[in-house]
């Protein structure tokens, strides 16, 4: 995709919000639920926003793949594979990532509202899972 920023500790989601366009209940393809393995692993939100802050993340979600960046100042750029990229913002709440979406006609016409959705460690090394979406680094 392209996207490369440089950080500190390094970005997660700004390459087509992929968190939320993967996992939030306002995208498509996006689910709220999480599974009893994630709940038990909830990570505060100074964690969430320190591990997604100044990265990039492809996401792969029921519906969706894609690559978000997450930027050191809430906003995001979200890229869905197959369909196009988008603008967003971003916060953390204790277990939480919660984001919206610009409007992206003709694949995201409305934009999605700020939604929130369990975020947690994934069970693979280097994952992370939000809602039913997996997070892996970008490379």
């Amino acid at each position: 995709m392209g996207l490369r920023v440089k950080d500190g500790r390094g970005l997660a989601a700004v390459a087509l919000v992929a968190l939320a366009l993967a996992g939030c209940s306002g995208m498509p393809g996006a689910d709220k639920s999480s599974s009893t393995n994630a709940a038990a692993q909830a990570m505060p939100a100074a964690e969430i926003r320190s591990t997604l802050a100044g990265r990039s993340w492809r996401f792969q979600g029921p519906n969706n793949t894609g690559t978000t960046l997450y930027a050191e100042d809430g906003s995001s750029l979200v890229e869905v594979d197959g369909k196009g990229r988008t603008k967003g913002k971003w916060m953390t709440k204790d277990g939480q990532l919660c984001e919206s979406f610009d409007p992206s006609p003709p694949w995201l016409p409305g934009g999605v509202p700020m939604s929130c959705y369990p975020f947690s460690r994934g069970t693979a090394p280097n994952t992370y899972q939000a809602g039913k979406a997996v997070f892996t680094p970008a490379s």
